[in-house]
């Protein structure tokens, strides 16, 4: 039995930061009924952000794949008046439902906070939005690169010649989605205390700018705004960056004192232990340039994959900049139990790995037991569960409620 073996989650999210806010729950053992749109689905399913067209000509693309795991799948007309109806059912006997439309759908169709807490008051309702409920933007919507633009994080990525640049991978979905997920966890044990449900409003933006939390601390200590500063350290520590190697880059961590006299003795440049530019910190900074170049003439006669080595032995925080794929391969990644690997998932009969959650427990912890579901593969089992009868199934799925 894990943590939520027993919470019912009515999941009516879509694309990347609610599914991935739901399948951390769903990892943790709660019973995760993804509602969908009838025929089509999660809109993400066919997106072609992937690599490889197959997935998502197949309902299967590699962005939906990676959040939707362990989910039981419905397809559901909320536009329906009898849609609309099972839904409220599903709600009476739900611990959790999340939702990520555009502010005021919920409100609009029937079936709001306000609604659903009348009938469960035990309920706790999870939205997920772009800006939040509030206005001036609580009704706008918004994809992760534009909310990345927005809040000012592409502002300090990048450099000064290349001009904002957005992170890679959409991390503020997978932040909003780990945020969201933290919330439900702190509302149900909240609910153990207090007894009743609870209302999460979370928005993408306040996401955004608590990844960014000591800049924007600085900024209104300071009044000076960040911008972009490449590699450069976040610590601005002059014995931390990124340095070139015989062969590939590396990247230093000494941000403390201790960790420079490592790596000074490390590198053979012990005699700039006693140098009077280098000896105190505020030296150090004062001459970064001088000590770049001390470094730099060092580590340029061995590649990167061996000062690696060398330097982790001797205390020093430091890497070389792997590949996507050379990470994954490492041992340390394939011996943390972070991946899981489905065989011959139905729908496309493809091996399919996802990650679980970035934590372990000692026992019954973060788990994969299920692939992520076809369309409405889940349907019938679930109205069944309600105690609807084959005829009335039947009959839902000719009127395009199901």
């Amino acid at each position: 039995m894990r943590a939520l073996s027993g919470i019912r989650v009515v999941d009516l999210t879509r694309v990347v930061a609610g599914p991935y806010c739901t399948y951390q729950l769903a990892l943790l053992g709660a019973d995760c009924i993804k509602i969908e749109e009838v025929g089509r689905g999660d809109p993400v399913r066919h997106s072609a952000a992937g690599t490889d067209a197959f997935y998502y000509k197949h309902g299967m693309a590699t962005n939906f794949l990676p959040q939707n795991a362990n989910k039981r799948s419905m397809t559901l007309n909320l536009k329906s008046e009898a849609g609309r109806r099972i839904f409220l059912q599903l709600a009476e006997q739900a611990d959790v439902v999340v939702e990520n439309f555009r502010a005021g759908v919920m409100d609009s169709l029937g079936i709001g906070y306000a609604t659903l807490s009348a009938r469960n008051p035990r309920l706790i309702f999870c939205s997920l939005t772009a800006y939040g409920q509030d206005p001036p933007k609580g009704g706008h919507t918004a994809y992760d690169g534009v909310i990345q633009a927005f809040a000012g994080l592409m502002s300090v990525i990048g450099t000064r010649e290349t001009g904002p640049i957005k992170v890679g991978p959409p991390i503020t979905d997978y932040a909003t989605g780990m945020a969201a997920a933290f919330a439900i966890m702190t509302a149900l044990f909240q609910r153990e205390r207090e007894g009743s449900g609870q209302y999460i409003d979370v928005s993408m933006l306040d996401t955004a700018l608590t990844l960014m939390s000591s800049y924007v601390t600085d900024y209104f200590g300071t009044g000076n705004p960040p911008g972009p500063r490449g590699n450069e350290p976040a610590s601005r520590s002059p014995s931390a960056g990124t340095y070139d190697t015989l062969e590939g880059k590396l990247v230093l961590g000494a941000n403390e004192d201790h960790q420079y006299r490592r790596l000074c003795r490390a590198l053979g440049l012990a005699h700039l232990l006693v140098d009077p530019r280098f000896e105190q910190v505020e030296e150090r900074r004062k001459n970064r340039d001088e000590l770049y170049r001390e470094f730099s003439r060092v580590l340029r006669t061995r590649d990167a994959a061996q000062w690696e080595e060398i330097l982790n032995a001797a205390g020093v925080p430091a890497a070389r900049v792997h590949t996507v794929a050379e990470a994954l391969a490492h041992p340390q990644v394939t011996g943390r139990g972070v991946l899981h690997t489905f065989r011959s998932v139905p729908g496309i009969e493809r091996d399919v790995t996802v990650l679980l959650s970035p934590f372990k427990f000692r026992h019954d912890g973060p788990e994969a037991e299920q692939p992520p579901p076809r369309v409405g593969e889940h349907t019938e089992a679930v109205l069944r569960d309600l105690g609807y009868g084959a005829a009335e199934i039947a009959r839902l799925r000719e009127e395009g409620v199901i």
